[in-house]
This record gives structure tokens, sequence and C-alpha cells, in this order.
């Protein structure tokens, strides 16, 4: 059976690219992975860096709307556009039986045993950002899970049939002109689309494992410990991969700079796992990669309009983004 992983980043995210690579490979020996990169390579690194993985310039799959996307998305935008068509490629090229996304913010800790057994009765497997009620008013509501979307686009896991492949088609559709952030329209990129996939596609796997894409949108009904070195959540079951979206190295105390209802310092276990993911981003070259320019999408500039209106909406809660 051929498996494959891929995930899709610019260039100054290599590093967390191969890190997120790497804990993959410790527990997955029988999959080919991917790193699909929106940008150029032009000389700027050695690929080698990245063996056994495979690294993909976006301009060698031949989008044929790429241009066009180009222009009108910002880098963070372009990213999540391309997810679809880089899967769409591999799955031409490569014919695998089971095709995994994650995003490069992801560390894996456990074998995705339970995902191919969804995949085994199911052909698209998603994950919802939390399972319970926030009864809270800190960040994020469950408004805001509303307006972004329900299920995250960080992960998706597919058995490719033809309701998979009917899927890619219809998100990559969309994602050639409707993959941007603007929450007054309801768009939050790639990622809200997916609201509507349990309605029109066949073979939905909604997962509700607790153990799957752990972060700070559902730490208020998950609990992180330790017990014979595994890490387990809500001493159930062990942790299987964690979502770090929003840590930046500049301030490891800040659990996530897209929240306020958690203290790292609080979270003892979290802030070591943090800690060691640090490391190893930084050993794989962090410092070079994040300075890298993006050959593509519009210059952050452009995007600045958005980031004020975004900042003054999240200024009550003590909230700031500096990019998008």
């Amino acid at each position: 059976m051929t498996k494959i992983l891929y995930t899709v980043c610019s260039a100054n995210h290599l590093a967390y690219a191969k890190t997120m690579a790497d804990s993959f490979c410790k527990h997955h020996t029988d999959y080919t992975i991917f790193i699909c990169l929106a940008d150029k390579v032009e000389n700027r690194f050695d690929k080698n860096f990245f063996h056994p993985y495979n690294l993909i310039e976006v301009e060698s799959i031949g989008i044929v709307e790429f241009e066009k996307m180009n222009k009108q998305y910002s880098l963070i935008e372009l990213n999540c556009a391309l997810k679809p068509f880089f899967a769409n490629y591999l799955i031409e090229k490569h014919n695998p039986e089971i095709v995994i996304y994650l995003d490069t913010d992801i560390y894996v800790y456990q074998p995705f045993h339970v995902i191919e057994e969804y995949l085994q009765e199911k052909s698209i497997v998603i994950t919802p950002h939390f399972l319970t009620p926030i009864t809270d008013n800190l960040l994020p509501r469950e408004r805001d899970i509303l307006r972004s979307g329900l299920y995250n686009a960080g992960f998706i896991a597919l058995k490719i049939n033809n309701n998979s492949k009917q899927f890619l088609n219809w998100w990559s559709n969309h994602l050639i002109d409707e993959c941007y952030y603007n929450f007054a329209e309801g768009m939050g990129v790639d990622q809200t689309w997916l609201n509507l996939v349990p309605l029109f596609f066949n073979e939905i796997c909604i997962a509700k494992n607790k153990a799957l894409n752990v972060a700070y949108w559902n730490l208020h009904e998950r609990n992180l410990s330790v017990k014979n070195n595994v890490v387990m959540v809500d001493d159930v079951e062990p942790l299987i991969f964690l979502h770090i979206s929003g840590y930046k190295f500049e301030t490891p105390e800040i659990l996530s700079r897209h929240q306020n209802r958690f203290e790292l310092n609080k979270l003892p276990i979290l802030f070591q796992l943090l800690s060691n993911y640090k490391e190893k981003v930084k050993a794989n070259n962090y410092d070079y990669f994040i300075a890298l320019p993006s050959v593509y999408a519009k210059p952050i500039k452009q995007s600045t309009g958005l980031m004020k209106t975004i900042n003054k909406w999240l200024k009550p809660f003590g909230v700031k983004i500096s990019n998008l």
C-alpha cells in the first residue's frame, strides 16, 4: 500500500516542516513524505538537507491558475490555498491509497493507527476544533470558531477514491480565488470551507478522539499528564499529535498569540513539550530558514489593513498579532 504524508509551506517555515516530518517519520516507516514548497529554492539552501523527504516546488506541478492566485493572496493565504492542488498532484503522480496532510507546526508523538482505522470505513477524516462548550468569554470563543471554521484544516486524512477526489476538486475550485481572511464575509482561508464537507460528501469521519490535534483551542476539555514517560490525554490514551499554533520562540512563556485563556507557566507539561519542540526546530536550521523571504505572494505590508482590523477586535482581550 502506498501512503503519503505531505505538508505545504514557504521557505521560511522549512525548519518547522522538517521537524514535523522527523516526528512523523519516527513512528511511520511506511509513508513517503513530501514537503511541498510554495516558494522557490533558487540555490538558497541544499535540498539534500531534507533527505529522505521529498521537496517539491510549486512551479513544478503545473497549476493553471497559479499566477492569478499568486497575485491576489498573502503568504499564508497562498499556502492554505495550495493544499488540495498539491494533493491532486501527488495522487496523480504516485497513485497512493492514503494521503495525510499535516501543518508544519504539528509534532507527532504516537503512530496514526486510529486514523488508519477510521480510513478503513471512511474516506475523509477531519477533526473538530473542540467537542464541548466554552463557558467563559476568553479567546477563542465559540463564536470565533464559528467564524474561522468548525474543523481544523491543519490535519486531513484521505483514503483515495472517487469521494475523496471529488472533495479535493471541489475544495481546489473554491480556493482558486476564495481562500482569504475576511471574517466579515465569513472567510477564514481554506478552513471555513470544511464546514460544508459533512453535508456535501459521503464517507466522512468527524474524529472525536481527544488525542488528535491537541491545541490551545481545545485545552479547556483536554488535560495532559505523564505516565511511564508517555504524555497522556485525560489519563486515557497517549497524545498522538500536538498542534503548536501561534507559539513564538521569541516569547516562549506565551502559549499562543491567538488566545488568552491559558497561562503557559501554569501548564508545566505543555511548557516542557514546547521547550523541547523549540530545541528541535532550532536544530533544523531555524535561524537560517526563518529569515528567507518568499518569492511568491503579496508582500506582508499589503495585509496591514487586515491586521489592524483583527488587532482592533482583539484589543479588549489583551491579544495582539504581529503578522498573518
